[in-house]
């Protein structure tokens, strides 16, 4: 049966809504492996090891046959692979069924991927949903994904992963086009739950991106409009005509007054209106006025940044398996003061972690039906609230809780039921926020309703270079418009713990304590506001360095972000204006290879700044509209004032407003600018 890319409207209230190119010319060819390639076993379209791969008439869903998978060698990894003509930038979804004889193995089973690679034909990554395993009936397999605006070429591939023996039947293999909506509103202020106190915000701001390139709409056709109502349909205020911004590039951003709104629930609704005044699409965004005084236990402040007790606090912690004793004593000899054990820890687990002064992330990332590592009581989709909504009353008063952990990197495909995840945590507890991490950065944006904290996972090394940290950072910042924090999670482990037959298995190995460091600070550096390193069990079982040397590395970089942590949390920058040069291509530049963060704290200016190990060289830092800190002294010019690099205790010069200093690969720089002494 011949499966071809269809296109699917998100949209049924835009008749205009069309696909730039013919169906025909997205599909997947003999995606119901009908046709036999002349001359051999294969399916016709597929390329694949014949030992491993062949078409069967025997075994099939639908249609005449199905691609067979048999393989009893768990250290042979082949694939049935095509090449698909995606569109770069668009929206797919990814579904094929999978038939299953006792496949086992470490991994996750039979499956699909849609890998994408660059103009240089590098991988650049892809998307791959669990598969398969034991022997099941033809099961579903599907993922949501968008293929980088980057992408040169796209290919699809059925197959088993890693050290996975067994049989494997697929058929129905199909890509549909899936069209968005084409306006995306994000609150942008109040950054937290919608959430307004005493202290502000005093305005709502909500920010509109448009994407018409689905859409036959003139931008200029096109108006804004805002309703704010109470929680019983009463108008509060609103604005109608609106004009979006000129550029897709530019989005448009609404400010709407808040300081006299009395307390209680609101419902903005922002309304996108096309030709003749046609409501072509409305989104929601929940508002609380809160009743004073209101003092949660934790929160996220204006700034990104968490507040517990009241006070600033930076989560430095790891991934763990699970509680035990024996661990908590080395691991609190440590300035980590957080964890995120995989398995949902008891109370007494809990009790133990508060002991040792250390806070716990919750994990309820498995209370998702049909999720590969779902709890045997969870069947269906309707045991999930009520275990979700108990186990969030039993630990939300539990001093040691600092946040809960809602999905590890689960696809598109669970949107729905992971907004429903977010709003029934929420709703249970108003006193912890809620963290997810994905391996999905280029579709963050898609996942904004499900989260009060996002995190993105980099692990660069044995396949990429170390400048994968910031680049993730960046972009995971950029996919959230800046608007949620972001706790991201730095790779300390070897990736041979995890695919020792994959083809670059070779070239795996753990992060050196350069490379680890700077990873830390690329993250810090491009807005992170909490590390939790992956990972504690890692440390252990990682075979080309022991426990103790590397554990000694990761204390002594965590003791050095503590150092800092009271000024990376400062309130404010500083009004000062920084230019950074040195680039070796355009040195009136900055570097490409270097970040930085500007903060100012008890009258001091901090300049964090990392070398991603890209490139290194001499760089220039530059300030103007700036005069000294130092309280009561706001007129002292700051050429006035002592600078010193604090990681390395060395005194640098200050000329004409700024100073220069080189910069080896990988270096980490911290200067603090202090008042001169009298």
């Amino acid at each position: 049966m011949n499966v071809s890319i269809l296109a699917v409207l998100a949209l049924t209230a835009l008749p205009q809504a069309r696909l730039d190119d013919a169906p025909a010319q997205e599909r997947v060819a003999n995606g119901g492996f009908e046709e036999l390639a002349e001359g051999q076993a294969m399916p016709a379209g597929w390329s694949g090891d014949r030992d491993v791969f062949s078409r069967d008439a025997t075994i099939r869903r639908s249609g005449g046959a199905a691609l067979k998978c048999s393989n009893s060698d768990p250290g042979r990894y082949r694939l049935a692979v095509q090449k698909v003509p995606l569109k770069p930038g668009r929206k797919y979804r990814l579904s094929g069924w999978v038939k299953t004889e006792n496949v086992s193995g470490r991994e996750s089973g039979a499956t699909l991927c849609l890998e994408w690679q660059g103009k240089d034909g590098r991988w650049m990554g892809g998307c791959y949903p669990d598969g398969i395993k034991g022997t099941r009936n033809w099961t579903k397999v599907e993922a949501v994904v968008r293929v980088p605006a980057e992408a040169a070429a796209c290919h699809l591939a059925c197959y088993l992963r890693q050290g996975i023996t067994g049989t494997a039947w697929f058929d129905d293999v199909a890509i549909e086009r899936l069209i968005d909506p084409p306006m995306r509103s994000v609150l942008i202020s109040p950054n937290y739950r919608g959430r307004i106190t005493s202290a502000g915000p005093g305005e709502l701001q909500v920010r509109i991106h448009l994407d018409l390139v689905d859409h036959e709409i003139p931008r200029g056709e096109l108006r804004l409009e805002y309703a704010l109502k109470t929680a019983h349909g009463e108008q509060v205020s609103g604005g109608t005509g609106y004009p979006p911004a000129t550029t897709e590039a530019e989005p448009t951003d609404l400010r709407i007054p808040a300081a006299e709104l009395a307390p209680g629930r609101y419902d903005l609704a922002v309304r996108l209106i096309g030709p003749n005044g046609k409501q072509l699409q409305e989104t929601h965004h929940p508002i609380e006025r809160m009743a004073d005084p209101f003092a949660p236990a934790a929160r996220i402040d204006a700034q990104g940044r968490l507040i517990v007790d009241g006070k600033p606090f930076l989560p430095l912690g790891m991934y763990w398996s699970g509680i035990n004793e024996d661990d908590l004593k080395i691991y609190a000899e440590s300035k980590l003061n957080c964890l995120m054990p995989y398995a949902s820890p008891s109370a007494e687990q809990m009790d133990l972690a508060w002991r040792y002064g250390l806070k716990v992330i919750y994990s309820v990332k498995d209370f998702y039906a049909g999720s590969r590592h779902a709890p045997a009581s969870i069947r269906s989709v309707d045991d999930e609230e009520p275990q979700v909504r108990d186990r969030v009353r039993r630990f939300r008063d539990h001093p040691a809780l600092l946040a809960w952990y809602l999905n590890d990197e689960l696809p598109q495909t669970f949107l729905p039921r992971l907004e429903a995840h977010q709003r029934w945590v929420a709703e249970e507890d108003p006193n912890h926020p809620t963290w997810v991490v994905l391996y999905q950065y280029r579709e963050v944006a898609a996942y904004l309703d499900t989260f009060d904290v996002i995190g993105t996972d980099p692990y660069p090394i044995g396949r990429s270079p170390a400048s994968q940290a910031a680049a993730w950072t960046a972009e995971t910042r950029r996919q959230v418009d800046a608007a949620r924090p972001l706790w991201q999670v730095p790779q300390v482990h070897n990736w041979i713990n995890y695919a020792k037959e994959d083809a670059a298995s070779a070239n795996y190995r753990s992060p050196s304590f350069d490379e680890m460091r700077s990873m830390a600070w690329q993250c810090l550096c491009e807005g992170a506001t909490g590390l939790v390193f992956y990972s504690w069990y890692d440390l252990k079982r990682n075979p080309d360095v022991t426990f103790d040397e590397q554990w000694g590395q990761l204390k002594r970089i965590v003791a050095e972000i503590d150092r800092f942590a009271p000024a990376l949390l400062a309130a404010a920058g500083p009004a000062l204006r920084l230019e950074v040069s040195g680039g070796e291509s355009r040195p009136a530049a900055p570097p490409e290879w270097l970040h930085w963060l500007v903060r100012e704290h008890r009258g001091k200016v901090y300049i964090f700044a990392v070398n991603d190990g890209d490139g290194a060289g001499e760089v220039a830092f530059r300030w103007s509209g700036f005069s000294s800190p130092a309280e009561g002294d706001a007129g002292r010019p700051l050429r006035a004032a002592r600078l010193t690099e604090q990681t390395g205790n060395r005194f640098l010069k200050i000329e004409a407003d700024g100073f220069v200093d080189r910069f080896e690969p990988l270096a980490v720089h911290v200067y603090e600018l202090a008042p001169a002494a009298n």
